[in-house]
């Protein structure tokens, strides 16, 4: 905060003193600083029982305690003659602690006069200080140890992006002087955050940085920080700083306290989780989710309109629980004075730093998620090595995995009722819908969510259900005027569009899965999540195959069949049914290498393939047959004529990925051995199309000299921090760099081979 002057100091000073002095002395609200015997006092407050006279002091001297304790005597003599029958009392009030000299003057004056220090006397309204020890020592809502649930009381705060209306950027510090102005009202500010953007930690630090400037004397304001999951069903402020108290310790009946301190001014009221409240009783009178939020908001409108100018606020929630930013005015009471600001996610760099204090100092995988929550859970007890070294599959595919499971668990933590299984498969079941959308990211309408919770839990959604339907992790706004919603992050709905996949291949006869409004095949994240689930379940290629032929044999079920053929793919499994025949798909990816099972047996009609890889050395027998499909990319083969001819029929191909020509070009340049090997790594992992790439591709295109120089410059990569190694499915793949100063370096490498200095070449020319 900035230095005042003493004299500005002095006079701010002794305003809180009669400012505490009125909220003690209701009665007395509208006295102040009062002339006595013709001399000023600081403040005299007259009730029907007493009178209080004040005189403060800044200075620690014996002088100026002698002369304000003179005047406290003369005072208290004279409100004795004047109102015999009400009892003057003197107070002496210090900006520090009394010092012994200033306690001994008080106390040999032989009258009615009490010491005390500003904390002392502030305390009278509300003992400050142990609220804000108790308060500490409370959860802070979703800042929890990802894999024990523990609150966390020490956490080490990666500070985040704050952004405001028209991109302007706000730290932590400087929302602090805009909640502690000098002679202003203020500021009120809405922090908004997608699901694990931060919005708890965001919020702990407002508070624990208020607690210190209160505790070093530089405010006279304390913070006050509430968990609205705590107080589901209430509407009355009152009430809820009562629940609060009681919930960290301090007590039910000091609840007034927090009362008088927030209607005083002497607090910064900091409300986390506005859509984590339930209204209660709403199901039995609407299903209209609109008027559902805004019944739950009852609670945060109160606050809004309760808190006085003086008093800064700060509330933080889901940024897409709500339509759009006019109901959420709306919902909560806000006026023009509130700001809305948006936490951003996480640049490389501060995942970077996030990970390095949590004890991940090594290369960290394009794939990860850039939220502060899904990157706590990946931190949690080595979780992130266990996944990207782990056996248990590709970093993507088992990333995203276990973080559906860990978001379900959370998200059915605060719910009560519905079961972390439960809270997935509706996730999952809305990803399944979204697929209708052209976007893949869904065009979701109230009634769509509130049917797809009833098929998943049984039951009609009642309060609680309601709640978790506004709230649901990854779900943002559509269409504000219809209330519809979408995925906002392609990675989750890839992940969750997996699950009623893998269900239907556990049991084709009995899950009920309608594809025929799908608009393209899953993602190739989506594939590999459906691959770690069968080969964790033990599928063989007979189950899967099976799988497809039902699926196939279905009304208009094609696109689901495709999605069990391209997990054959991804697993290296055959097709072991009877001839299968696919029509009128769109396939995003499909590749195809030596290692492919035998899918000879499947015949695709009339399909677009947005991008298709045939390796050089693939056995062409192994082939599915194409019949009048068209092809946007073809990569691996050079043109027309290198198709193979026994697979393709009436085919329609835009382009070739000059993939095989390039590296060939590449083994030509006038350079080292080594080095013409690392830019073909570096080419297929940083430029062409995909996360990462099986360490048999790089074999590829390469002669036996070649080759055998391959795992030294993968080592190199590793070592530089350019590549991270994962495991699936028995295969070693090899994920590039999220870091944009990696993928800088790279482009940058492959843009001037011959002339190039960086460290990395001359590395690779030596081995």
């Amino acid at each position: 905060m900035e230095e005042l002057t003493p004299e500005q100091q002095r006079k701010l000073f002794e305003d809180e003193v009669r400012r505490i002095a009125r909220h003690l002395w209701p009665e007395a609200e509208f006295c102040g600083a009062a002339h006595i015997a013709g001399r000023e006092r600081d403040g005299v407050f007259i009730t029907a029982e007493e009178v209080h006279i004040i005189e403060c002091t800044v200075s620690k001297g014996r002088d100026k305690a002698i002369q304000d304790v003179k005047k406290l005597v003369e005072a208290i003599r004279h409100w004795e003659k004047r109102e015999p029958m009400k009892s003057p009392k003197g107070w002496f009030i210090t900006k520090e602690e009394p010092t012994d000299l200033q306690r001994e003057v008080v106390n040999c004056c032989k009258a009615r006069v009490v010491a005390a220090s500003f904390d002392q006397f502030r305390a009278k309204l509300v003992d400050a200080k142990t609220y804000l020890e108790l308060r500490k020592n409370y959860a802070f809502g979703s800042v929890r140890d990802p894999e024990t649930n523990h609150a966390i009381i020490d956490l080490d705060y990666e500070e985040m992006s704050l952004v405001g209306l028209g991109g302007d950027l706000y730290t932590v510090d400087g929302l602090l002087r805009l909640l502690l102005p000098e002679g202003q009202p203020s500021g009120k500010f809405v922090v908004l955050g997608d699901y694990g953007a931060g919005k708890s930690s965001t919020m702990r630090e407002f508070f624990l940085r208020l607690r210190k400037l209160y505790f070093e004397n530089r405010t006279a304001k304390f913070p006050i920080l509430l968990n609205l999951n705590d107080h589901q069903g209430e509407d009355d402020p009152v009430e809820a700083l009562a629940r609060h108290a009681q919930k960290i310790g301090f007590g039910f009946d000091r609840g007034a306290e927090l009362v008088s301190a927030w209607r005083g001014g002497y607090a910064v009221l900091l409300l986390d989780g506005f859509d984590e409240i339930i209204a209660t009783g709403m199901s039995a009178r609407t299903k209209k989710l609109r008027e559902v939020r805004r019944q739950s908001m009852t609670l945060l409108r109160n606050f809004v309109q309760q808190t006085p100018p003086e008093a800064g606020i700060v509330i933080a929630g889901r940024k897409h629980f709500f339509d759009n930013p006019i109901e959420m005015s709306a919902a909560l009471g806000l006026d023009t004075s509130f700001k809305n600001l948006d936490l951003d996610d996480f640049s490389d760099e501060q995942v970077k730093r996030y990970l390095k204090k949590r004890g991940w100092n090594e290369t960290i995988p394009e794939w990860v998620p850039a939220r502060p929550l899904l990157l706590g859970y990946l931190a949690s007890k080595s979780l992130l090595r266990q996944i990207v070294e782990g056996q248990a599959g590709s970093a993507p595919a088992a990333g995203w995995h276990g973080l559906l499971t860990k978001i379900s668990a959370r998200e059915a933590e605060r719910s009560r009722v519905v079961d972390a299984d439960s809270v997935r498969q509706l996730l999952e079941r809305l990803a399944t819908l979204a697929r209708n959308s052209t976007s893949g990211l869904g065009e979701l309408l109230p009634d769509q969510l509130v049917k797809a919770f009833a098929d998943i839990c049984g039951y009609a959604p009642e309060d609680t259900g309601l709640q978790l339907l506004q709230r649901l992790p990854g779900l943002g706004v559509n269409n504000p005027e219809d209330g519809s919603r979408k995925f906002i992050d392609q990675d989750l709905v890839s992940a969750a569009a997996a699950g009623d996949v893998y269900r239907f291949i556990s049991d084709p006869h009995g899950a009920a899965l309608d594809s025929s409004g799908w608009q393209s095949s899953i993602s190739p994240l989506g594939v590999q999540v459906i691959a770690l689930r069968c080969n964790e379940s033990h599928f063989t290629g007979k189950q899967l195959s099976a799988a497809a032929k039902n699926a196939a044999d279905g009304t208009g079920q094609h696109t689901l069949c495709v999605d069990i053929v391209r997990t054959l793919l991804e697993l290296k499994l055959p097709y072991e049914g009877p001839q299968l025949f696919i029509q009128g798909v769109e396939i995003p990816e499909m590749p195809f290498d030596e290692s492919s099972g035998d899918l000879s047996a499947v015949h695709f009609q009339r399909v677009l393939f947005v991008s298709a890889e045939f390796a050089p050395e693939l056995n062409d027998s192994r082939l599915p047959e194409f019949t009048d499909c068209d092809f946007i990319t073809v990569a691996g083969r050079t043109g027309r004529a290198d198709l193979p001819p026994r697979v393709m029929s009436s085919c329609n191909v835009e382009q070739f990925d000059d993939s095989a020509v390039n590296t060939s070009a590449i083994l030509k340049m006038p350079v080292s051995l080594g080095a013409r090997v690392l830019l073909t790594i570096l080419k297929k992992l940083y430029v062409q199309k995909g996360r990462g790439r099986q360490e048999a591709a790089f074999f590829r295109g390469l002669d036996y000299r070649a080759q055998a120089l391959v795992p030294e410059v993968l080592n190199l990569l590793k070592h530089e921090g350019f590549v991270s190694q994962a495991h699936y499915t028995g295969q070693t793949v090899w994920l590039p760099n999220r870091s944009a100063s990696h993928r800088s370096r790279a482009r940058m490498i492959l843009a001037a081979p011959n002339e190039c200095q960086d460290s990395l070449m001359i590395e690779a020319a030596r081995i």
